[in-house]
């Protein structure tokens, strides 16, 4: 029996939640369920003002992000030395889904590969991209007949592809 079905929500901090909401929006027409300030938080908070709003990115996944004045994210740093998250990873609903969310992000800007490549790590595809903060981010496509836990290979032994040439 399975206890968790999904991660439920990822708080970070951004700069600028319009300007992260809209991204959200329009490269995973991400809804917003959620979007508030808080002018008066808690004693425990010390932190004020802030605004905090649900970005939902899937069926039972929310991205928490929070505005907070006088505090930055660190923006793009190495692997492993963006501090205790280093980057999380989205998943694609299926090949197509894939194929236009890595679309959108290259007419944004966004990717982190030159032209777009994927990582092709056997069973599954991953496109690196940054989001406005400069948070280095995935999305993944897990290919046909694989599963989330099926093994990838080493990454001595990924490609890069271009879909679009495949």
């Amino acid at each position: 029996m399975a206890l968790l079905n999904d991660l439920h929500h990822m708080t970070f901090i951004t700069g600028d939640m319009d300007r992260l909401i809209a991204f959200y929006r329009r490269i995973f027409d991400a809804p917003v369920t959620f979007d508030r300030v808080e002018e008066d938080p808690p004693e425990w908070q010390r932190y004020r003002p802030l605004r905090h709003a649900f970005i939902e990115i899937g069926p039972h996944t929310v991205l928490h992000p929070f505005e907070v004045e006088g505090v930055d994210p660190p923006g793009r740093e190495p692997m492993f030395g963006r501090g205790r998250l280093d980057h999380f990873a989205l998943n694609a609903s299926s090949e197509e889904a894939f194929r236009e969310i890595r679309r959108r992000l290259i007419a944004e800007g966004a990717n982190a590969t030159e032209g777009g490549l994927v990582s092709d790590m056997g069973s599954m595809w991953s496109l690196s991209f940054y989001d406005p903060d400069g948070a280095w981010l995935e999305v993944m496509w897990v290919k046909p007949g694989a599963s989330s836990s099926s093994p990838i290979t080493r990454p001595g032994e990924w490609e890069m592809v271009d879909p679009d040439r495949e």
